[in-house]
């Protein structure tokens, strides 16, 4: 049996082609006309005046998933341009906004937008604030919560919230092993030597042969930091 989200992302590209048709056929081409106006534009002009996600959400004709689609290729499409120009995404949030509106379940938006605004544009709380919004509507994704993890932990240097959203990753189904790794450094990192212990006994119990001799050397260590206090 195929799994519900592969044949979600699967579903996509047929969704894209018949809300089109859906569109032109019915002459309700709000959503249809909002898009070939702005396709006619330079590619700041057409985000500036870019609806919002519950405008979109409501000319979607129950398409949302479809209109999430074309939002984030033009998302895209507008982050490549200026890539190769200004380097300036001053619309990025906005435009990811609008997307995860109309699809909250899309994942790619609230990771992308985010670490574009925390790594390119510095505006760190928003980016987080766009991965908090994702975890919301998905709580049982270990990418977002790691995601929020690793801005807090490279861009903020906040260590206590970086190990608390890693940790959750890590209680999370489907995660690769490496989060169980970030979840014991960053705890330890935080100071919270307890919690360190029992994160890298969890990873010396599950690693591969090079993680378990990392887990024994950060073990060896905290042992040691306690002693000595």
């Amino acid at each position: 049996m195929i799994p519900a989200t592969a044949r979600r992302m699967a579903d996509r590209g047929a969704m894209i082609a018949l809300v089109a048709c859906t569109l032109l056929v019915a002459g309700a081409g709000t959503l249809d006309s909002v898009i070939k106006q702005r396709l006619s534009r330079p590619p700041t002009d057409e985000l500036l005046y870019y609806p919002s996600g519950l405008l979109v959400r409501q000319a979607s004709l129950g398409y949302e998933t479809a209109a999430a689609d074309i939002a984030w290729l033009r998302g895209i499409q507008y982050y490549g341009e200026h890539r190769l120009t200004d380097q300036k995404y001053e619309l990025i949030g906005h435009v990811m906004s609008i997307v995860t509106d109309l699809d909250p379940r899309f994942l790619q938006p609230y990771i992308f937008g985010a670490l574009v605004m925390a790594q390119e544009l510095k505006r760190t709380d928003e980016g987080l604030a766009l991965l908090d919004k994702g975890i919301r509507a998905n709580p049982d994704s270990w990418r977002l919560a790691f995601e929020a993890g690793f801005i807090h932990y490279v861009c903020r240097h906040d260590y206590d919230s970086a190990a608390r959203y890693f940790v959750r990753a890590s209680r999370l189904p489907g995660h690769p092993e490496y989060v169980d790794r970030f979840a014991a450094w960053a705890t330890q990192k935080s100071g919270n030597a307890g919690m360190a212990v029992l994160l890298w006994k969890r990873v010396l119990a599950t690693g591969n042969k090079y993680m378990q001799e990392v887990a024994r050397r950060e073990l060896s260590r905290l042992e040691v930091e306690g002693e000595s206090r």
